[in-house]
């Protein structure tokens, strides 16, 4: 069983064309999103993104205008169907790998039908932006402090 973790892609973006993970980081949302993801130490990290469906990190992508939240229903279907014959093509097993979505919940929905509920982390399903980035900024913060006492620890060891 594989940790994947997805990242949502923002409306914020850089204003040429650059790998995925820096397209994105025009958005301080994405940013924290993106050093939590990669805390977690996932085997496999990917963005959502309304206009290119599942994004490597490391995909070169040209700037674009389109979110989730303004398609209509029958579009976020199709999306997520899509998006889904990606996750198999990139040998995801949606029946026992382990997805954790760092979404909003628009990017979440398309995916109920297709990953049964026991393979879905969703820390940040039911919160808004503000307190999403609120749960991030202290999520990060605990790592920190976890990584400086190893730190101090290792050093003390090393000392001895």
């Amino acid at each position: 069983m594989a940790k994947i973790v997805l990242l949502s892609c923002t409306k914020s973006k850089l204003d040429h064309k650059a790998p995925a993970q820096e397209l994105y980081s025009a958005s301080p949302m994405f940013k924290k999103t993106l050093e939590y993801g990669k805390s977690l130490n996932p085997d496999k990290m990917y963005i959502l993104s309304a206009e290119h469906h599942l994004v490597p990190l490391n995909k070169e992508l040209d700037p674009y205008d389109k979110t989730l939240k303004e398609m209509p229903k029958d579009e976020k279907e199709k999306w997520g169907e899509e998006t889904v014959k990606q996750m198999k093509s990139h040998g995801l097993n949606l029946e026992k790998d382990k997805f954790v979505f760092l979404t909003g919940s628009e990017y979440l929905k398309p995916f109920k039908e297709y990953i049964p509920e026991k393979n879905m982390e969703k820390p940040m399903e039911g919160r808004r932006l503000g307190e999403r980035l609120k749960w991030l900024n202290s999520q990060i913060s605990k790592l920190n402090e976890i990584f400086k006492r190893v730190k101090n620890l290792i050093n003390e060891c090393l000392l001895k």
